[in-house]
């Protein structure tokens, strides 16, 4: 796999001639070690039962949520009932710390770690086809009238 360069160098033409040419230089984000974490106790917490394909499944639905953007990855994670494992961590009614170390504790917390940095790099790939939510297969739960069903993945079924 192709690792994601530090930064983006773009060469602008310059529509004099006699003008110099510009060079513009776009770092790109690297998640902090925290935030890492983070991501890595969602997926551990939400599919670690699911094995090394259901948390990709959950960390492709992090990914689409955050447009792909890496740096909002953790914001995505941390918004208020969105995974039903931080909800009591969203309300203030867990410590996030507490939930990091129970996950770091999981036989899957190495593999969580390695997917949250392959979701960093250009050639992920979504298994689940754009989804945006999921669910247990065996629920049929209200907020899935309105949306496709786009894969079942272990015992979660994705929707877009």
């Amino acid at each position: 796999m192709a690792e994601r360069p530090l930064v983006q160098r773009i060469e602008l033409p310059a529509e004099n001639p006699a003008a110099p040419q510009v060079t513009v230089v776009i770092p790109h984000y690297r998640l902090t070690p925290q935030e890492r974490e983070i991501i890595a106790t969602c997926l551990i917490l939400e599919a670690a039962s699911q094995g090394d394909f259901g948390m990709r499944g959950v960390m492709s639905v992090i990914r689409n949520r955050a447009r792909s953007l890496p740096e909002l990855y953790a914001p995505t994670v941390l918004r208020p009932k969105q995974f039903s494992a931080l909800n009591r961590v969203t309300v203030g009614r867990t410590r996030l710390s507490e939930l990091v170390e129970r996950a770091r504790r999981d036989r899957m917390w190495p593999v969580a770690l390695q997917i949250v940095d392959d979701a960093c790099r250009d050639s992920w790939h979504d298994a689940t086809h754009g989804a945006t939510h999921y669910t247990r297969a065996s629920e049929n739960i209200y907020w899935t009238r309105g949306l496709a069903r786009t894969v079942i993945i272990g015992a979660h079924a994705f929707y877009r």
